[in-house]
């Protein structure tokens, strides 16, 4: 019976994280081995956001419009840092003072 339900535990243990030690084996581990393998499994957020940049004339340093772009990323900076390389920049201009208009 000890036998089955060994072979029960391990069996879910590879259905729920595929190749890796089974449950029966990680109770047997070091506390620090089981702290390790309680962090490893982590949920991933996606930030977003939108900013808005002036676009500037080289030549007269004129802001000539304004764009707004989104982008994403694993936090909140990567995401406005994303959405500012997505503001289409054409030649002969550059953008300056670019802002978060939203974030979600």
């Amino acid at each position: 019976m000890k036998m089955r339900r060994a072979a029960v535990i391990a069996i879910a243990a590879f259905a729920f994280t595929g190749i890796g030690a089974p449950a029966a084996m990680a109770s047997t581990t070091t506390s620090a081995g089981a702290a390790a393998a309680a962090t490893d499994v982590s949920i991933l957020r996606t930030y977003h956001a939108t900013v808005q940049c002036q676009i500037v004339r080289i030549s007269d340093n004129n802001v000539v419009a304004y764009e707004r772009a989104d982008g994403s990323g694993n936090t909140e900076q990567a995401a406005k840092l994303d959405a500012e390389r997505n503001i289409p920049v054409p030649q002969g201009h550059y953008k300056r003072h670019c802002d978060v208009k939203r974030r979600w």
